[in-house]
Formats: structure tokens, sequence, C-alpha cells
């Protein structure tokens, strides 16, 4: 039995027909670059606000506190009013949950913006004291 090259043409055809549909399904679910822009921009701000909450907001300023805020401080300090977040309940951001977590001393803190969607598409970026932003996704 022969295998016509029309059959073999629309068995490659079908096969990339079902790939691409694959492939904008798993893109849909994906954060675009502009939404994973902003949930980055968003963890570098709350950094920002973190250092001058406990540093001062100038140089040889003395409105210091010293150590560092969890987020109903931080948000009520005034230091996030140029970001348009929502300051309650952790999904400060449509499709995202924050987490921000203090050390007992204030010494050191921890944030996570995590994507909420369902799918492979999830996203989530961290930080903490040292400043560094790590982006990160789950297993496939």
């Amino acid at each position: 039995m022969r295998i016509s090259r029309l059959e073999i043409a629309g068995g490659v055809a079908l096969l990339l027909a079902v790939l691409s549909v694959g492939l904008l399904a798993q893109d849909q679910s994906s954060p675009s670059h502009e939404e994973r822009l902003k949930a980055i921009n968003l963890v570098r701000a709350i950094n920002t606000a973190e250092f001058r909450y406990s540093m001062g907001t100038r140089k040889d300023a003395n409105d210091g506190h010293g150590r560092f805020a969890g987020w109903t401080e931080l948000y009520g300090s005034g230091l996030l009013n140029q970001l348009q977040v929502s300051g309650e309940g952790p999904e400060i951001i449509p499709g995202y949950r924050l987490d921000l977590i203090v050390s007992p001393d204030g010494n050191s803190f921890m944030v996570a913006l995590h994507d909420r969607k369902e799918g492979d598409g999830l996203f989530s970026v961290f930080s903490d004291q040292t400043g560094i932003i790590y982006l990160g996704a789950p297993l496939q």
C-alpha cells in the first residue's frame, strides 16, 4: 500500500495546524511582555520604598525608621503613592498576588509577586533586602 503525496501533505498540514493551536493557547495563558514589565517594576518600586522607609528619603535624612516595613505600614507611609495599586488585600494589581514578609527584627524582607492565572503561563517576581530581582516560572 502506497501513501500518496497528497495524503502526506495533508498529514503535515494537520500536524502544523495542531501545533500552532497549541502554541497559540500557551501564548494566551502567558503574561504579555507589558504585564511582565509591570510586575517587575512593581517589585522594583517596593524594593525602593522599603529602603527609603528604612534609611530615609534623602541622604542624611532623619526620617528613616531603621527597619523594613510590612505591606500595611509601607503602603500607609505614602512611599508608594505614585503606583496605581490597591492597598487592600493581597491582589494589589489585577491578576497578581503579593506576599511581603518582614523578619521580626525588621532587618530583612522578602517580596514575591505571583501571577494568579491558571495554566502553564504562571509567572513570579521575587526580591529581598539585597535588591536583586529574580524571575520564576513553574517547572514544566
